[in-house]
């Protein structure tokens, strides 16, 4: 036990020594966004600035959540880049109805949104087939135009597009739900076929923070087992398998080192899922960043990514 707890103390040191060494796909980005969640993030006065633009209805004073991150995130990653000039062509995968995508598609020259509509568990919520009829009625942004989003039902690890059609490709808290890791890691190959040289890709999911306990552990590999691999669906990563299944699968480059250090204030609110209901311990659900569910803590993870521009190649995308 002691040498292997060695060797996984060598793995985990090698790991943090890859995801902490960005190769520089592009001119180094001002803000840090290869990062996790993080309470202390909604003080900074231009992400709550944006943060307000995207969701009105909160306030900000405390309502933090993990999916107004998300969006906030996004948002200024693609202001840095140059991307809100109307002129961008880009990819949402794992779409689903997000309001991020309502607020984008009047700020770039083209807006794809894939997914499997009307299909799967989250048919009735996240994906309605309702979106591929009249995604108009959806956007809580009534004043925006639609006019350059296009919804397409699509999965996500065959994507009916030729390569390098994207200046961005964004997925949002979905890939973890694709299925097993090698279906993730089809997804994110995918992401990052599709992505022009020089262009931008910004993943979202979930990280570990803190393993179940060893007794849940065993009980969750005999279910899986037992399930003829039925339950071997990811939906939190751990460093290593974020590592293999999304960044190295997709082949391509962090565009600055993952921080996974967290302000302990993250964790005044934790969520605890229990009978299929979340508690926490101010009795309200904001502040929403840290969540535990079958013993299993985590948070959301940002991931900017990036294709190398080729000489010669051009500075956009082609048309498709």
């Amino acid at each position: 036990p002691r040498r292997l707890r060695r060797a996984r103390r060598a793995r985990a040191r090698a790991l943090r020594d890859t995801l902490g060494t960005a190769r520089t796909a592009a001119p180094a980005l001002r803000r840090r966004y290869s990062k996790l969640c993080d309470v202390a993030d909604f003080a900074d006065p231009a992400f709550r600035a944006r943060a307000a633009e995207l969701r009105p209805d909160l306030d900000l004073d405390w309502a933090f959540d993990r999916k107004t991150w998300e969006f906030t995130m996004l948002a200024l990653l693609l202001e840095e880049r140059g991307l809100l000039d109307g002129r961008a062509r880009m990819l949402s995968v794992g779409a689903g109805r997000e309001a991020i995508l309502f607020w984008l598609a009047p700020r770039i020259g083209r807006l794809v949104a894939v997914d499997i509509y009307g299909r799967g568990e989250f048919a009735g919520s996240e994906a309605p087939a309702a979106m591929l009829d009249d995604a108009a009625s959806l956007s809580p942004y009534p004043d925006l135009s639609t006019e350059r989003l296009e919804v397409r039902n699509m999965d996500a690890r065959s994507l009916d597009f030729g390569d390098a059609s994207f200046d961005c490709v964004f997925s949002l808290s979905s890939i973890e739900h694709f299925g097993a890791p090698g279906d993730i890691r089809r997804a994110a190959a995918e992401i990052g076929r599709v992505l022009r040289p020089g262009g931008i890709a910004y993943v979202v999911s979930e990280l570990q923070l803190r393993a179940a306990r060893p007794p849940r552990r065993a009980l969750q590999a005999a279910a899986r087992a037992a399930s003829g691999g039925r339950l071997s669906r990811r939906e939190v990563f751990t460093e290593t398998a974020l590592e293999r299944d999304v960044i190295e699968a997709s082949g391509l480059e962090l565009l600055q080192p993952l921080d996974t250090t967290m302000s302990e204030a993250s964790f005044d609110n934790l969520a605890v899922r229990r009978f299929g209901r979340l508690h926490t311990r101010s009795g309200r659900f904001h502040p929403h960043i840290v969540l535990r569910v079958r013993g299993e803590t985590f948070t959301s993870v940002g991931l900017a990514l990036g294709r190398r521009l080729e000489p010669g190649r051009p500075a956009r995308a082609t048309a498709t």
